[in-house]
C-alpha cells in the first residue's frame, strides 16, 4: 500500500478507535482480524463498526475478539491463530482451505452428489473456472475438451434461468455459526451470467429452501469448519436440486444490486446474530 494512503487509514482507523471509546463509556472493545486487515467493504468491518469495535490486525494491541482473516484459498498464518485460541474463541481458526475442490467434495460427502466433471470425457456445456478463490475467470465451454488447464476446475452448468431465460438466479447464503433466517436472492442478466447481481433482496430463508435443504447446508457448514462467512448456492431447475458453488470466508457485502434500505436491514441483522452468537458485549 502506498505510505500516503497508509498514513490516511491509519488516521481515519484512530479517528474511529476515539469515537468508539468515547461511546463505550471509554472502554474499548477492539476485534482482532488477523494477519489481514479488512477492507472497508468487507461485511465484518462493518459488523465490527455497528457494533462500536475497533478493528486491528495488529496483535500487539489489547484486544477482545479474534477473527482468522487471511486472503488466501489455502491458508498459510495460522500458528499465531493457533496460540491465540489457548485464550479466545477464534473465528475459522481451522477453515484453512475454500478451494472449490474442497467444496465440491464436502458436497458430496453431505448432498450425496457434486457438480465436479471431467471435460476430456463430460458431453454438454460445462463450466471453467480457476480452483483459486476470487479470481473471476468463469467461462462455459462446450465439452468434451481436449485437454485441461493445471489450475482450472470443470463443473456442470447448473440450470438456474429464471424469468423466462433472460436472467440466472443465485442465493447467496450469510453464515454465522451456521445459516441464519434469511439469505440474499438475486439475478443476472444471462447475458453476463458472471458479473454482479442486477437485482439483490434479502429473502426469509424459508421461502427459498426447505428444512431438509437448510439442514443439509447446516451440515456442510460444520463438515467445512465455516464459522463465518458467505456460500453461493444455485438451484438446478433441471432437478430441482441445490449446489452449493462456492465459499468466501472474507466475504464483502451486502452484493451489489442491493437497495441501500435493504442493506442497511441486513448488516444491522447480521451485527445482531453475530454478537448473539459470538457472546459479544
Amino acid at each position: 500500500m502506498p505510505l500516503f494512503e497508509r498514513f490516511t487509514k491509519d488516521l481515519s482507523e484512530a479517528a474511529l478507535y476515539l469515537s468508539n471509546t468515547f461511546k463505550n463509556g471509554f472502554k474499548t472493545k477492539t476485534m482482532l482480524c488477523y494477519p489481514h486487515f479488512p477492507s472497508r467493504g468487507s461485511t465484518i468491518y462493518k459488523i465490527a463498526k455497528i457494533l462500536g469495535y475497533n478493528v486491528t490486525n495488529k496483535p500487539s494491541r489489547s484486544f477482545n475478539h479474534v477473527v482468522y482473516w487471511e486472503y488466501l484459498t489455502f491458508r498459510e498464518e495460522f500458528a499465531l491463530m493457533d496460540k491465540l485460541s489457548a485464550e479466545f474463541e477464534v473465528v475459522n481458526l481451522h477453515n484453512r482451505d475454500i478451494s472449490k475442490e474442497r467444496v465440491d467434495r464436502i458436497h458430496q460427502e453431505i448432498f450425496g452428489y457434486n457438480t465436479r466433471i471431467d471435460p476430456t470425457q463430460y458431453q454438454g456445456k460445462a463450466v471453467r473456472k480457476s480452483d483459486i478463490n476470487a479470481i473471476h475467470n468463469y467461462a462455459v465451454i462446450e465439452c468434451p475438451i481436449v485437454e485441461t488447464q493445471t489450475g482450472d476446475f470443470y463443473q456442470i452448468l447448473i440450470n438456474n434461468e429464471v424469468e423466462n431465460g433472460t436472467r440466472v438466479e443465485d442465493i447467496r447464503v450469510p453464515v454465522i455459526k451456521g445459516t441464519l433466517d434469511f439469505v440474499y436472492l438475486k439475478h443476472r442478466d444471462i447475458k453476463v451470467r458472471f458479473k454482479n447481481p442486477i437485482y439483490c433482496k434479502p429473502t426469509p430463508i424459508e421461502k427459498l429452501l426447505s428444512q431438509d435443504e437448510i439442514d443439509l447446508l447446516n451440515q456442510f457448514i460444520e463438515r467445512f469448519q465455516l464459522d463465518y462467512g458467505e456460500m453461493d448456492v444455485l438451484r438446478n431447475r433441471d432437478d430441482g436440486k441445490i449446489y452449493v458453488i462456492d465459499v468466501n470466508n472474507t466475504p464483502q457485502g451486502p452484493p451489489s444490486g442491493i437497495t441501500p434500505k435493504d442493506a442497511e436491514w441486513a448488516l444491522n441483522k447480521m451485527a445482531q446474530t453475530y454478537a448473539q452468537r459470538f457472546h459479544l458485549a
